[in-house]
């Protein structure tokens, strides 16, 4: 990450903490927004969510690299209720397939910028490279509302703000992690969208029922018939932004 760029997170950060606007803003250059459909039912998704939690170490987080895990409910009849999967998880994989973006509906499930990623399985495990330049995607927070701001729309388009939570912690009781501990990072806890041109507001979500030791936002736009992002931004949140109980 780059010294200005480091100080402008710094500055933003700062300034949420004692009142003013959160500001968080992308580059030119097309974020990656990495999407993991995962399960606590699944067998095979502890692997891939340890994969996504090393992004927490990575210098080029939210500036070049945004990941999201949603956890999807079709593994919860095997034993095992997911707590932080959704039906809307699920469908939006579903909707990933009836697009093309993906060639079935599997879990663990990779999608980099709209578009099935395999790579996971393969010993090298090499990210994709994008060169879009779209322009940048804005977020700014005043107290309990969101400002998602994209100047280079010229069409409606939707915009998206998810919750995700750092550092869960999962005691399995039943089903194929019978008996295992599994630790996530950059779970969807919320997801909401709604559609507009240049910018849109949404007020910040009440997580119920999930305590991460960390809460970050990540927010990104797509056209209004895609689940393909075209910017996304994103970064973690300063302690007592977001509420939960």
């Amino acid at each position: 990450m780059g010294i200005v760029l480091k100080l402008a997170l710094l500055l933003a950060v700062t300034q949420g903490v004692f009142g003013e606007n959160l500001n968080f803003i992308s580059s030119d250059q097309q974020t990656t927004l990495i999407e993991l459909y995962s399960s606590e039912g699944c067998s095979s998704c502890p692997p891939a969510d340890q994969f996504l939690s090393q992004f927490s170490n990575s210098n080029d987080l939210w500036n070049q690299y945004i990941p999201v895990a949603f956890h999807v409910d079709y593994w919860d009849y095997i034993g095992w209720k997911d707590a932080f999967a959704s039906a809307d998880f699920s469908n939006r994989q579903r909707r990933h397939q009836q697009q093309g973006n993906i060639s079935s509906v599997y879990t663990p499930g990779f999608v980099i910028n709209g578009e099935e990623w395999t790579g996971f399985f393969k010993p090298w495990r090499s990210l994709p490279t994008f060169s879009n330049k779209p322009g940048q995607l804005k977020v700014s927070i005043n107290r309990h509302q969101v400002k998602i701001e994209f100047p280079a729309s010229t069409a409606n388009l939707n915009y998206n703000l998810a919750i995700v939570g750092m550092g869960l912690v999962t005691q399995v009781q039943a089903g194929e992690n019978s008996g295992h501990e599994l630790a996530h990072d950059f779970v969807v806890l919320n997801h909401q969208f709604t559609a507009g041109r240049n910018d849109v507001s949404m007020n910040l979500p009440l997580i119920v029922g999930h305590h991460p030791q960390r809460f970050a936002l990540v927010a990104w736009v797509s056209e209004l018939t895609s689940l393909r992002p075209i910017q996304a931004v994103g970064g973690y949140l300063p302690e007592g932004f977001i509420k939960s109980i």
